[in-house]
């Protein structure tokens, strides 16, 4: 499965149905402007009615937007998608029904079934990320009501996306009027909302300074990951990165043993062709990171501290492929070839042995939550001791910043930050391990990193205990000499924040449709 090679196609892996799967579960629209919203059922009947209303194919003036190719290959005036969350899901098909998919799915229930709030801890959600912060520190806040400490009173995602402000205003209007009048008002009011645009300096920039959204999974059996949709799409450098099977994103009850090279999940048929992803509100602390990456006693350039951290310069150049400096002739796939041990067939650059982490250090942002080639990193190599290059673990990310682009003394309070949806099939096996085990944990490459603090902990998300002056620093091999000792640089603290989260699941088109008639589909008999 981890076969470099062009338009790959797993032989016998399920085929995703594009016209079943919400298209954010599988492609990134890249709209700039974009409206995230979490609802509060009010009247079960009213909204499973708005579920039905906005179907595919209805022709309400709002549906929900599928993996299905745009046929002009341009993209529409919006694009919406939905999901739900465990509170929210058992108001719609009961509790009794609720079990049953629960049972049938349990592996992918496990997280889910009690929401992020309870789960905060297993993902470094503590301190001041704690579930007791959420929600109104960020703004965005709309109830009348103070958050339930348990994200109860949380049932409904919508995710709005448009070409410009006055679109997106312009739908959301729309959507509001869409939603059935209740017993005593509308069936679902808005809980939460905060919108993502561009900063200044450009799409996918955030407000740390780096652009972001180089490295998503490349899914096989998928239309756009052809070598001629590449270049019609103007990319013509060749994708080197391994191919995830979708089945790690849109679930399929195609399963393994039935199917060797199926999933190893089970699922419930309600489940088919849906995901999960955890709704992330991020707040970026760049006044303390900038101090951080400015500070003349780390006796390197800020630019190269930033790149150190993150593992990539500013304008997403890889430090494996340029270690000294930002390369302005890479494009496409230049940004995403790269190996940390041995080179790919079309990697750019000179080095190819980044085992001792003295390029790419290994507590960097991109090599932790990405490791690639390396097997010495722990949950990333197959029974066989070959690299799994994360296959099971990689989450597709679609996400943006919000809040004003930062400005030198301002005042304090004002928030800004990421916001979005980190989507995949199983919550306990992708999401929560990599931020419990590569993001939030120190051991990250356990008996190969001889750093004072082994790895330490993710430079940007920082420390999750900053009481441990151990946890403050960040550590890495310099390049040069391999028997220099290990950089440490003092004062890492929590540069990321989480103000908000949820586990939501996002319904197939024909899952909305059960949810809409308060109904489960029935389990098939072998």
């Amino acid at each position: 499965m981890n076969v470099n090679t062009n338009d790959i196609e797993l032989s016998a892996a399920p085929m995703p149905e594009l016209s079943d799967t919400q298209g954010l579960i599988l492609r990134g629209y890249n709209f700039p402007f974009v409206r995230y919203l979490i609802f509060t059922i009010k009247d079960v009947t009213g909204t499973q009615a708005f579920l039905k209303h906005i179907l595919p194919g209805s022709n309400a003036p709002l549906t929900v937007t599928t993996a299905t190719p745009w046929k002009t290959g341009e993209k529409p005036n919006y694009c919406l998608n939905i999901g739900v969350t465990t509170f929210g899901l058992k108001m719609l098909i009961g509790a009794e029904q609720f079990k049953t998919v629960y049972y049938g799915s349990y592996g992918l229930f496990q997280l889910y079934n009690t929401g992020a709030a309870v789960n905060a801890k297993q993902v470094g959600d503590t301190d001041d990320s704690a579930p007791a912060f959420w929600w109104k520190r960020s703004g965005g806040w709309l109830a009348p009501v103070d958050p339930a400490k348990d994200g109860s009173d949380l049932h409904i995602q919508i995710t709005l996306f448009a070409h410009d402000a006055d679109g997106l205003e312009s739908n959301y209007q729309t959507l509001l009027k869409m939603i059935p009048a209740g017993a005593g008002g509308p069936s679902m009011v808005v809980a939460f909302t905060k919108d993502s645009e561009p900063l200044p300096k450009g799409n996918d920039y955030i407000h740390f300074g780096y652009k972001d959204s180089f490295s998503q999974p490349r899914l096989s059996k998928v239309p756009w990951n052809t070598t001629k949709q590449r270049l019609l799409l103007g990319k013509s450098t060749i994708d080197d990165r391994p191919v995830v099977p979708p089945y790690n994103f849109a679930i399929s009850t195609d399963r393994f043993p039935e199917n060797p090279d199926g999933p190893k999940y089970n699922a419930h048929p309600l489940l088919e062709n849906g995901s999960f992803a955890a709704f992330r509100l991020l707040y970026q602390d760049v006044k303390a990171f900038n101090t951080f990456i400015n500070n003349k006693t780390n006796g390197i350039t800020p630019e190269l501290m930033a790149a150190k951290m993150c593992g990539r310069w500013f304008d997403g150049t890889p430090l494996v492929v340029s270690p000294e400096k930002p390369d302005p002739n890479l494009k496409d796939f230049d940004f995403t070839n790269f190996n940390y041990i041995y080179r790919t067939e079309n990697q750019q650059g000179v080095r190819q042995d980044d085992d001792l982490g003295q390029l790419c250090p290994y507590a960097a942002h991109i090599r932790r939550t990405n490791p690639r080639d390396d097997t010495k990193v722990k949950g990333n190599v197959n029974p066989d001791g070959t690299p799994s290059y994360a296959e099971s673990r990689r989450i597709m990310r679609r996400a943006g910043a919000y809040g004003p682009d930062y400005v030198e003394n301002e005042p304090d309070g004002i928030q800004r930050g990421l916001v979005g949806l980190f989507i995949c099939a199983s919550l306990t096996d992708q999401f929560q391990f990599i931020m419990q085990s590569w993001i939030t944990q120190n051991g990250f490459r356990p008996g190969a990193d001889a750093s004072q603090n082994q790895s330490g902990f993710d430079p940007l998300f920082g420390p999750p205990n900053q009481k441990v002056a151990a946890y403050n620093e960040f550590d890495y091999l310099p390049d040069g000499a391999t028997d220099q000792p290990y950089k440490q640089v003092k004062g890492l603290e929590r540069f990321i924040r989480t103000d908000g989260s949820l586990f939501l699941f996002l319904p197939g088109i024909a899952g909305l449709e059960s949810l809409s008639k308060g109904l489960i589909p029935p389990v098939s008999k072998p």
